[in-house]
């Protein structure tokens, strides 16, 4: 068996063991341009640093170690030490962990996609909504596994990519220079993606704290090398609570959004064995089903409520005039009203909540 046999077996070995993506990965959008989306790119990495081990392990001639008669030599040497990269070290999976100080003008937080580790993947958006403006992703894994595959990025990143971040060892890359392969294709070697004409993006990979390691892509900004670096070297621990406003049997996983017509959060978990999902907004979801099917009214968790027997079940919660619950069955039958107004009383949800995340 020769080394590229070796490589190609190291990847796939990791992809096999790649856990699923979850609901964050599912609510992702593809990315305007051809690029990897901040999980799919630690994914890719994964196998990338698959095939840094069988490099370093593989075919290394035994030349390389010293002879024995050299350890009497004395040799004097001016290089100067560079920073290295730390081990992974896990964070609290119930915090954001880590949070810009300064952004670029007009950047407004839009999304959170957060899955069942902790890991929180934040979006900015320019508060003009208009197309090629800059927009932010931010992505701060919780787990040792995807920060070492970070922190293998940084170790392993080419010299023109290297920089320094408040002290620590990082990388800034251009992340529209490489695409994948779309699905079904054969795996070859990444290719240049093609320009499209908008202003620059910028990755970085940087290590705020000593053994954590965050990503960041800052796209359509006219400095946005300059502005990256600047972003990352603002960013700073923050214990905030990851925690949404509404959980299903205090599951953490959710998504969170703020647009025009206001905020929303959805989240899906268990009660007694049995998996709902709930969505909780300021405004009223879009009607479900068919509309000429009239809802009953209930009463659940104290109020008037509103029950849709189609599909998978739904129930509607008008907790405030402008907070709004709908809960929904495990499917692919219809749940009773009497089991949604049981799972809604069973949710947690913060009554008086204001927004779709904690604020301190």
């Amino acid at each position: 068996m020769d080394t590229e046999d070796l490589i190609r077996d190291a990847l796939r070995a990791r992809a096999e063991q790649t856990p699923p993506a979850g609901h964050v990965l599912a609510a992702l959008h593809r990315p305007r341009k051809s690029r990897k989306p901040l999980f799919l790119a630690v994914t890719a990495a994964t196998a990338a640093a698959a095939v840094a081990v069988v490099a370093t392990t593989v075919g290394r001639p035994s030349a390389e170690a010293p002879a024995a008669a050299s350890t009497t030599l004395q040799t004097t040497s001016t290089t100067t030490t560079k920073p290295t990269t730390v081990a992974a070290a896990p964070l609290d999976p119930r915090t954001l962990g880590y949070s810009p100080s300064w952004l670029v003008d007009g950047l407004t937080e839009r999304n959170r996609f957060v899955d069942p580790t902790g890991a929180v993947q934040r979006v900015w958006k320019h508060s003009s909504e208009q197309l090629h403006t800059p927009s932010l992703n931010l992505l701060v894994p919780k787990d040792v596994a995807v920060q070492e595959v970070l922190r293998q990025q940084i170790a392993g990143a080419p010299a023109a990519d290297q920089v320094t971040i408040n002290g620590s060892p990082a990388l800034v890359v251009d992340p529209t220079k490489m695409v994948l392969p779309r699905p079904g294709e054969p795996e070859t070697p990444e290719t240049p993606a093609t320009p499209d004409g908008t202003p620059p993006d910028a990755r970085v990979v940087f290590s705020p704290e000593p053994g954590h390691y965050v990503e960041l892509v800052l796209s359509n900004a006219p400095r946005a090398r300059a502005d990256a670096i600047r972003i990352a070297e603002s960013t700073r621990p923050d214990q905030t609570a990851l925690g949404a406003p509404v959980s299903v049997g205090g599951a953490l996983a959710h998504q969170a959004r703020v647009n025009s017509r206001g905020w929303h959060v959805s989240t899906t978990g268990e009660i007694g064995g049995v998996t709902y999902g709930a969505n909780l907004s300021s405004f009223v979801d879009d009607p479900i089903g068919n509309p000429s099917v009239a809802p009953v009214t209930v009463t659940a968790r104290g109020v008037s409520a509103e029950y849709l027997g189609q599909l998978v079940g739904y129930l509607r919660v008008d907790l405030r005039p402008d907070l709004h619950l709908l809960v929904h069955g495990p499917g692919p039958g219809t749940a009773s009203a009497q089991e949604l107004i049981a799972a809604a009383e069973a949710l947690t949800v913060d009554v008086n909540a204001t927004g779709p995340w904690a604020t301190g």
